[in-house]
């Protein structure tokens, strides 16, 4: 179950690409006194190769980093942590969790998706954590153990020995699902079911990450989301937790890197809908003094 680890982005991208080309959401940091030029890059929760294989342009930017930072840093102390949050105290029958209809499809997903996955083996999980789990499942059945980008990272520094670190823990990443109530994490697993077998929703989420421009993510959301009451408010919780919030933390703590250690080049890779809009990862660094500059 360790890849709950790399599965939090569901809820931005649980789509497979379908393209061949694309232009990498990747930026050069600068300004505010900075002795080194530092990245930032958006990635893309897929293991398709036709879409999460790094541009030479990101590579060409690694080649010059000292320090590599994902959302969370990738080690298994902190892939133990997540499967802990991830599980019950004790079991609870997803009978007695989880509305008949929702049962139904999730059943139904599993027969499709996957062979190993039982109703009795996710009694011990969290509502959430299953949710994150289909995810998963469907891109295991696709891509095999491909890895995700943020693993591709990891590998190419550990061979560079390039050091990693993380800008998040996993309690405060994970935090936001906790606080879901019993019917939210329910309506979120029909979510993630629902646009899993949306080829509309993927092909919007591809077309977007591959123009390389972060603008416009929340929109495709809003337009592939049920528009239920209950959907409505799960949508809000989740935008202000998932995104805006630690949007917020993103850029602080990236700010404190770049101030506090200017000896290092970083090279920064987090979800490409965090750098999206107003209240982007992107903006709020503009607005702590730095100039970013695309790079194609």
């Amino acid at each position: 179950m360790k890849k709950i680890f790399y599965a939090f982005m569901l809820l931005l991208f649980c789509a497979c690409a379908k393209s061949n080309a694309h232009t990498p959401m990747l930026w050069e940091i600068s300004g505010k006194n900075m002795h080194r030029t530092s990245y930032i890059f958006g990635t893309f929760h897929t293991k398709d190769r036709k879409i999460n294989q790094l541009n030479s342009s990101v590579y060409a930017t690694l080649k010059h980093t000292q320090r590599v930072y994902t959302e969370i840093k990738l080690n298994k102390k902190n892939a133990k942590k997540i499967f802990s949050m991830s599980r019950l105290k004790k079991p609870v029958p997803l009978k007695n969790r989880l509305h008949y209809k929702t049962r139904k499809k999730l059943l139904l997903f599993l027969k499709q998706h996957t062979s190993r996955l039982t109703f009795n083996a996710l009694a011990q999980y969290k509502t959430w954590a299953i949710a994150m789990m289909m995810n998963n499942e469907n891109e295991k059945k696709v891509h095999k153990n491909r890895l995700f980008m943020d693993e591709m990272l990891r590998a190419y520094a550990k061979k560079k020995h390039i050091k990693t670190g993380g800008l998040e823990s996993p309690k405060e990443q994970l935090v936001y699902f906790d606080r879901l109530s019993n019917t939210q994490q329910e309506q979120l697993l029909l979510s993630v079911i629902n646009k899993l077998d949306n080829k509309a929703y993927e092909n919007a989420l591809t077309q977007w990450y591959n123009k390389g421009n972060p603008n416009g993510f929340l929109t495709i959301q809003k337009r592939f989301s049920s528009h239920t009451l209950k959907q409505k408010k799960l949508d809000k919780v989740l935008t202000q937790g998932l995104l805006i919030e630690r949007n917020t933390r993103f850029a602080r703590r990236i700010d404190i890197l770049l101030q506090n250690v200017k000896k290092y080049r970083y090279f920064f890779a987090i979800g490409a809908g965090h750098l999206s809009g107003k209240k982007g990862v992107l903006q709020k660094l503009r607005v702590l003094g730095y100039t970013l500059k695309k790079i194609d």
